[in-house]
């Protein structure tokens, strides 16, 4: 009974779902959530639940994980009914592809410098999902969980790409750019993850060492 309580924490993204579902039913909204669900249920399988400290960031990072999700590979049934030549099909896929690292930081930070903090949110954006596979223990090393945060990135891209695709031949969806400084961004933001991690570590021993040392009889 007691390893059935995580999957509680499933009950965060029906909430944040819910919201957009009370204002207007909408089939693509449906199959985010379902999608989201499937996801999260897999990971919870993996994880144990044992303390306090545990349930809060579990519920963080099913918050987290919602807002990832919606942010880079949500699943969109917009329809443009615009006809494009073979040609201008691919234009389209060839101008939303980088595969030259740094250029598209470069170009951001020159022509738009208020970009930073989409740079920054990049560089951060895995750092707590590299951080609860640490804490959980989804992965048995930081080796580990850099390269499962590569391949995480190179996944995202990779949606990205193929929803690039579908929306430039079908006129279906909406289409996402794919960039190499992305990839470089989040395996930073893995190193970021980790590094949080290693300090969480740090605290709670010596925050543990503290309370064996004060309930030492004299």
């Amino acid at each position: 009974m007691n390893t059935m309580k995580k999957y509680g924490l499933l009950s965060i993204p029906l909430i944040l779902f819910s919201w957009d579902l009370l204002s207007h039913f909408n089939f693509q909204i449906v199959l985010n959530m379902i999608i989201v669900l499937i996801l999260l249920a897999i990971l919870l399988k993996r994880t144990t639940l044992q303390n306090i400290f545990d349930w809060i960031i579990g519920s963080c990072f099913s918050i987290y994980f919602c807002f990832l999700y919606m942010k880079t590979i949500k699943i969109s049934f917009f329809y443009s009914q615009m006809n494009h030549t073979t040609e201008e099909i691919k234009r389209m896929i060839t101008l939303s592809v980088n595969l030259i690292p740094f250029k598209g930081i470069i170009d951001i930070l020159q022509h738009n410098p208020s970009a930073f903090y989409q740079v920054f949110g990049n560089g951060i954006m895995l750092a707590p999902f590299t951080f609860a596979m640490l804490y959980f223990k989804w992965v048995i090393s930081i080796r580990q969980a850099i390269w499962y945060s590569f391949l995480c990135t190179v996944a995202i891209e990779f949606i990205q790409f193929i929803q690039t695709c579908i929306s430039a031949l079908f006129g279906l969806g909406e289409g996402r750019s794919t960039d190499i400084d992305d990839v470089i961004l989040n395996t930073i933001s893995a190193v970021v993850g980790i590094v949080c991690y290693l300090l969480w570590c740090k605290i709670e021993n010596r925050f543990s060492r503290k309370i064996r040392d004060d309930n030492i009889p004299i």
